[in-house]
C-alpha cells in the first residue's frame, strides 16, 4: 500500500532537496541527449561523452562565476575574494564527485550494464574488430 504524503508533511528543506535533484536530473538528461552519436558519425561514444563532459565543466565554471559575481559590488571586491570563492566551489565539487564516484564503484555493474551493448551498436559498421 502506498502512503499518500500530504503537502504539510514535507518540510521546506525536503522540498528544496527534491527541487535540487529535479534540476540535476534535467541537466543530466540534457547531457545524455548531447551524448547521442548520430548514425554514420565517425565519433565514438566515449569521445562524445568526453566532449559533453568538458562542455558541462566549462558551463558550470562559467555559471558559478556569474553567481559569485552577483554577490560583489565590483571587480576589485570580487578579485579579493577569489581564493575564498574558489575554495568553497572546489570543496563542494570534490565532495559531490567523491560521493558519486563511490556510488558508481558500488553500483558499477548495475549502472553500466548497457555499456558494451551501446558500443557494439555504435560501431557495428566497423568489421575490423580488435580484441
Amino acid at each position: 500500500m502506498v502512503q499518500k504524503i500530504e503537502a504539510t508533511d514535507v518540510t521546506e528543506e525536503e522540498a528544496l532537496n527534491a527541487k535540487f535533484f529535479e534540476r540535476a536530473d534535467e541537466f543530466i538528461k540534457q547531457a545524455n541527449e548531447f551524448c547521442q552519436v548520430e548514425k554514420g558519425s565517425q565519433i565514438k561514444p566515449a569521445e562524445m561523452r568526453g566532449q559533453v563532459s568538458a562542455a558541462m565543466l566549462f558551463a558550470t565554471a562559467r555559471f558559478n562565476t556569474w553567481v559569485a559575481a552577483n554577490g560583489f559590488k565590483d571587480g576589485n571586491e570580487m578579485r579579493e575574494a577569489k581564493d575564498q570563492v574558489m575554495s568553497y566551489v572546489l570543496q563542494q565539487f570534490q565532495m559531490m564527485l567523491e560521493d558519486n564516484f563511490d556510488e558508481y564503484c558500488e553500483q558499477f555493474e548495475n549502472y553500466l550494464r548497457f555499456r558494451h551493448n551501446e558500443e557494439f551498436h555504435a560501431n557495428k559498421h566497423d568489421h575490423d574488430h580488435k580484441h
